[in-house]
């Protein structure tokens, strides 16, 4: 199973702007601008800039359903989708902790004029109007906090189980970050969820070296790719796989028994699966050869695309998206309050055979509706 819980809030602040919130910009952005290299407005930097992402999550319905025992050994990973980069290094590490302390969203936009100063900034946590810094010294157990040219940038905790990274080389610079240890944290009651700060390491912040600008979705875009927390867990069941025998025929035909046409975003659906050859053998019977039941090959797995851009909310995975078996056949199941609601759906269904891998698109749409 793979579930995705959609952020409560996020912001990106600025090292440049240290007052400025941008607590409702559609746009996230790590950027890193150096000394002598020209800013925004026209100015030429006389030092290194740093900005930093916060994101946070809600947690409720997660650690419900672990305690409930609906979601077992979940892991955790961080999304953000890139919309634009600039000037990026072959190789380079971006690294997620969890802040040490409460911050508000605010309403401002990078390109508000004059800026707002309602929300979480570099400098300050909640408003530059009630003047609550972030700590710059003195700091509570485990919990750190560094900066290049202005003091802020939030505070963080740091240690074992505390810090999360990625690396990339020459590739997309898509976000899916594994934030396990993080997560579990905050689900013990470890620490407070105060959500991410994503970042580059203090070193590459603070050396004369370009590493150019990454931006990402936020929460507040208008399209499909919000950030999102994917929990992972398996819960594929093959317990009835005795009672069928596994489809042979080359040439077959994989259908949805129950599929609808729509679904409420609050559903869970247990989607089942059928396998029939394509062309039965001939033979003489009292009965049709359609009646007697198959099952896909242990290995199948399904997958879930966005219907109109064909973007995987859900991707093929070995572990997490493998078909199950009971005594009524094959069938997966689907947390629909992870999907967004207005929008159709395509179910698709890989089955590996020992020469071939198959991939069923045979057009299994549906809705999810408000």
């Amino acid at each position: 199973m793979i579930y995705s819980v959609y952020p409560n809030i996020d912001a990106t602040i600025y090292e440049y702007f240290p007052n400025r919130n941008t607590g409702i910009d559609p746009i996230l952005e790590i950027t890193k601008y150096t000394a002598n290299s020209k800013a925004p407005n026209g100015d030429i930097f006389t030092s290194n800039y740093n900005s930093r992402v916060l994101i946070k999550f809600p947690l409720a319905d997660i650690s419900s359903s672990i305690v409930a025992g609906t979601i077992t050994n979940p892991r955790f990973y961080l999304k953000l989708s890139a919309i634009d980069s600039t000037d990026l290094p072959i190789d380079y590490t971006l690294y997620a902790y969890p802040v040490s302390q409460s911050w508000q969203n605010g309403n401002g936009n990078f390109n508000d004029s004059p800026e707002i100063r309602n929300g979480v900034s570099w400098n300050y946590k909640t408003s530059y109007d009630l003047a609550d810094r972030w700590a710059t010294g003195s700091y509570n157990a485990n919990t750190t906090a560094s900066w290049y040219t202005n003091p802020g940038g939030a505070t963080w905790y740091f240690g074992s189980g505390y810090e999360a990274s990625q690396s990339f080389s020459y590739e997309s610079p898509d976000i899916r970050m594994d934030v396990t240890d993080i997560v579990n944290k905050w689900l013990s009651g470890t620490v407070t969820n105060n959500g991410f700060i994503v970042k580059r390491s203090t070193a590459d912040e603070s050396s004369s070296d370009i590493f150019g600008q990454l931006k990402f979705f936020g929460r507040d875009t208008h399209t499909i790719y919000v950030p999102r927390l994917e929990a992972v867990w398996s819960d594929s069941d093959l317990s009835g796989t005795g009672s069928f025998s596994q489809i042979a025929d080359d040439r077959y035909v994989v259908y949805l028994k129950n599929i609808r046409d729509s679904y409420k975003e609050a559903s869970k659906i247990r989607f089942r699966v059928g396998v029939r050859p394509e062309f039965p053998v001939l033979t003489y019977a009292t009965s049709s050869n359609y009646l007697t039941q198959y099952r896909l090959p242990l290995s199948a797995s399904y997958a879930v695309k966005d219907a109109a851009t064909e973007e995987y909310l859900i991707d093929f995975d070995d572990n997490y998206t493998k078909l199950s078996c009971d005594t009524n056949g094959n069938y997966f199941d689907l947390w629909l309050n992870g999907f967004l609601p207005e929008r159709f759906y395509k179910i698709l269904i890989k089955a590996v055979h020992t020469d071939q891998t198959v991939i069923h698109d045979n057009g299994f749409y549906f809705k999810v509706t408000r």
